[in-house]
């Protein structure tokens, strides 16, 4: 009998003890949710998940499977999005979730996130013409890269048609545009890659030593990369050595102009070319063409839209528009490299930008290596100043270099030209896409 009550205590106490964790857990999740409604964080403008309380049974399997850390809790026994700017899209919480309560969707219901419209296959409503990767809502780099595959994968499931050159074009060379060209290239379909810069689409933009998250993947014709978190450089290095292995080709330095149906096949001109194809792949990534501020002085070549070298600028005025975590990774680098560095940002307090960054900017702020201009709009550029209303005073100050982090205006004019339709998201999942 004594044996039974130490058992007994022993349970009680072990009850106990995970009552009370699960409790202290459910309160810190709780702040951390008020938190974020005070911050003004909002979900990503990528894939996120949406949990349906309705049907979440607050196992947690979702919290397991999130290879982030902190991105999901649980409150009330039922799984919330307790972090969402640290979701990448992995979507494994989708795939754990034992009850179908994740669904993974674009946008929010205050902010709409614009995307074309696609069947399962990714294919528009324009025949032959597909849509993989950033511009389709898809922002790790891993699922741009599955999704480039997969768009070939359908295409090569179709009757090829001969009477054009290609059986694919692809126009990207990103994440996407590198997996649809590999996949292409097992397939044996005749492709042509075309891109417009360099190989690395969005990520070449990133400036230097900048951390990009992806995932390990099996790429056809190279193997598995293992990569999780890697620097932009050892990225791109690693996409060249794919290159080499593969023997793959992409024509660089080629914009496409753009895109017409001719009869059963679509013609693209690029620059003095025009090249047939059954059908088009589109991975051209959503940051299109740097956002401007249309104010005087801004055609001056001091004024930038990416920052490749931070050292360069040592010593310089720099201003760095923009609220974003680019503009903040972009001011964090510079101040680091020397630079006398100062940010505008039209907003009086920065709330899109991942925690961590915040953390480092305001950090880097009371320390004065950098100085925050919030709320402030610039007015005027000129060769060694900038006019700028502060708090709805202007004020000059003095400046050498400006490097604008305001995003980017996507290619809806090229898009709308070629004929796909666009659909804003709500919230709401993204339409034809397949569980990763």
């Amino acid at each position: 009998m004594p044996e039974l009550f130490i058992v007994l205590a022993l349970a009680l106490l072990l009850v106990g003890w995970q009552h009370r964790h699960r409790a202290k857990q459910d309160r810190l999740h709780q702040s951390k949710l008020q938190q974020n409604i005070r911050d003004g964080i909002a979900a990503p403008p990528s894939l996120h998940p949406f949990i349906n309380p309705d049907l979440c049974i607050g196992c947690g399997s979702c919290i397991t499977a999130c290879p982030e850390q902190n991105v999901l809790g649980l409150v009330n026994m039922k799984s919330v999005l307790l972090q969402p700017d640290h979701c990448v899209g992995h979507g494994k919480c989708e795939v754990a979730c034992p009850v179908g309560a994740i669904t993974l969707v674009l946008g929010a219901r205050e902010n709409g996130v614009e995307v074309p419209v696609t069947d399962e296959f990714f294919q528009t409503r324009v025949p032959g013409v597909y849509v993989a990767g950033e511009l389709g809502g898809i922002g790790l780099i891993r699922n741009s890269m599955r999704q480039g595959m997969q768009c070939i994968d359908a295409i090569a499931a179709k009757p090829q048609k001969n009477a054009a050159r290609y059986d694919v074009i692809i126009v990207g060379a990103g994440p996407a545009g590198l997996g649809a060209t590999l996949q292409a290239a097992a397939k044996k379909l005749r492709y042509l890659t075309l891109e417009q810069n360099d190989i690395g689409g969005t990520v070449l933009k990133y400036p230097r030593r900048k951390v990009v998250m992806t995932a390990p993947l099996h790429l056809p014709g190279y193997g598995k990369i293992h990569f999780r978190d890697v620097r932009k450089e050892d990225l791109l290095a690693e996409w060249q050595k794919i290159i080499q292995k593969t023997g793959i080709n992409i024509q660089t330095k080629t914009r496409v102009e753009k895109i017409e149906r001719k009869g059963n096949v679509l013609e693209v001109i690029a620059g003095n070319h025009r090249y047939t194809a059954a059908n088009v792949v589109l991975a051209l990534g959503r940051r299109g063409t740097p956002r401007q501020l249309g104010v005087p002085g801004e055609e001056l070549p001091k004024v930038i839209y990416q920052l490749d070298d931070p050292q360069e600028f040592a010593g310089r005025h720099c201003l760095v528009v923009g609220g974003g975590d680019s503009a903040l990774e972009c001011a964090l680098m510079l101040a680091d490299a020397g630079a006398r560095v100062a940010l505008s940002y039209r907003q009086g307090t920065i709330a899109r930008a991942k925690p961590r960054n915040r953390q480092l900017f305001e950090e880097a702020v009371r320390q004065r290596r950098i100085h925050a201009l919030m709320p402030s709009v610039v007015k005027a550029i000129a060769p060694q100043s900038v006019r700028l209303e502060v708090n709805g005073e202007e004020k000059n100050i003095p400046n050498d270099d400006v490097i604008v982090m305001a995003g980017g205006v996507m290619p809806f004019e090229f898009l709308k030209e070629i004929g796909i339709e666009m659909r804003t998201l709500y919230g709401e999942p993204l339409p034809g896409r397949k569980s990763v």
